[in-house]
């Protein structure tokens, strides 16, 4: 399939933005853990839903709280065929997911793309993670040349939001990023870490910013575990520990004081036995665990064994206070986000009247080129300097004569009936064997 980026953007079929999702916000913990566990990859996505009629490109944000699918879509597009490729690519029965799928149209769309890039739709307040993953999703799309002019335009505007409510209105430092969040709401029930020893399973992007954490928490040493030792041996130097594979997890739940999970594998990395046979070598000493994966990396069983503190994305959001946010800093991002919103539209109606203008040009220009030309061959004792000024006060008098309706033309485009303008200019001055004059009259009566 080929990109979209030539997609036309005036008239009543022009494509706008379309969101069909969920996440944390509407469906449950354990819910969202059986939508991120699905082995098809993301790819097949992003194609199956530009493959629906009206859907002219598609840019997936796929994370452990949210499935998003953001669409070019013009006017005819209906989400039903979407909601059944969100279940059909899940393994999720549709009746089971269609209650916690939200959608968005237009403007709504555009905010709530906006809203998640800036993190204010996320588990944490504030919280970076996303800001990457949503520029993964336009990434994705691009090499799969399933973008389209709106669409990219949207998702390029939000990521400049994110990033500008971050770093404007406070939200940067009144929000933290999930690991961050997930470590202070830990401390605060088993105690300070300073001196103990952790490990972290994982040696990605979320454990990197896990290992960050710990280091600033005052851990004398951070482990890490993962698929690839060498990987984790080179992040482990960073905290003072080593790198190790994940066969060798179950041996280090007797040494270290605090597990914390923060890798994407699916299933269990550590299981109930694990944690029952380490416990009974561990001379009573107390074991902290805290997962921060989706699906999990540890059972939550273990929640249930004496001597264990088991801490995981359910417990969090359900208890988890942010009395540090600054409510004032929430506030002005969400307004940043309207502001934002109301540009991005206005942008959109211009960008509608461009072609409009360039033929409304075009059609001036060629008659006065037509008529200079006549002119010319009829005045054929006019010496060139004469003939110069003559075509220098004609462009003159086009530039001026076109100077009014551009101006005109850009302030009805921002105005809320823009559209219904520019079909109807662009019907006016469409090439000579395009016009439909029924359709230029009705058009011209409709906003008179």
């Amino acid at each position: 399939m080929t990109d979209r980026t030539d997609t036309p953007t005036r008239g009543a079929n022009a494509p706008g933005v379309m969101a069909l999702g969920v996440s944390h916000a509407t469906a449950p913990l354990d819910l969202l853990e059986r939508l991120s566990a699905t082995d098809r990859p993301v790819d097949d996505l992003v194609r199956d839903v530009t493959s629906i009629d009206g859907i002219d490109a598609a840019v997936v944000v796929s994370t452990c709280n949210r499935l998003e699918v953001y669409a070019e879509a013009r006017s005819h597009a209906d989400d039903s065929d979407m909601r059944e490729l969100i279940a059909k690519h899940t393994g999720v029965d549709l009746d089971e997911l269609d209650p916690h799928l939200y959608t968005h149209q237009a403007d709504d769309a555009v905010r709530h793309l906006f809203t998640v890039a800036s993190g204010l739709d996320s588990v944490v307040v504030g919280e970076d993670q996303i800001l990457g993953q949503v520029k993964q999703g336009l990434d994705r799309s691009q090499q799969l040349g399933q973008t389209g002019k709106v669409l990219t335009k949207a998702v390029q505007t939000a990521l400049r939001v994110g990033k500008k409510a971050r770093n404007e209105t406070g939200l940067n430092e009144a929000g933290r990023s999930l690991a961050t969040a997930g470590l202070a709401f830990f401390e605060r029930q088993v105690g300070s870490l300073n001196g103990k020893t952790a490990l972290v399973i994982g040696a990605g992007s979320m454990a990197g910013v896990v290992v960050a954490a710990l280091r600033r928490s005052g851990l004398s040493q951070v482990h890490l575990a993962n698929r690839t030792p060498e990987k984790a041996q080179r992040l482990a130097e960073t905290a003072g520990g080593q790198g190790f594979a994940l066969e060798d997890v179950p041996r280090l739940l007797t040494e270290v004081d605090v597990i914390v999970g923060a890798t994407a594998a699916t299933g269990h990395v550590v299981g109930l036995r694990d944690v029952e046979t380490a416990l009974a070598d561990r001379k009573g000493r107390e074991l902290f665990v805290l997962d921060l994966a989706m699906p999990h990396n540890i059972s939550p069983d273990v929640a249930t064994v004496p001597g264990v503190t088991f801490v995981d994305l359910k417990r969090i959001a359900e208890e988890g206070e942010q009395d540090e946010l600054s409510i004032s800093s929430v506030q002005a991002a969400h307004a940043l986000v309207d502001k934002e919103v109301e540009a991005f539209r206005t942008g959109l109606k211009l960008a509608g009247a461009g072609p409009v203008l360039a033929a409304m040009r075009s059609s001036v220009t060629e008659a006065a080129d037509a008529e200079l030309d006549r002119l010319s061959k009829r005045l054929t004792g006019i010496d060139q300097a004469a003939q110069q000024e003559i075509n220098r006060s004609v462009r003159r008098i086009v530039d001026k004569f076109l100077h009014r309706p551009t101006v005109r033309v850009r302030e009805l485009a921002a105005t809320a009936d823009g559209a219904r303008y520019i079909d109807a200019l662009g019907v006016l001055f469409a090439p000579a064997d395009t016009p439909n004059p029924k359709q230029t009259t009705e058009q011209i009566e409709a906003i008179a």
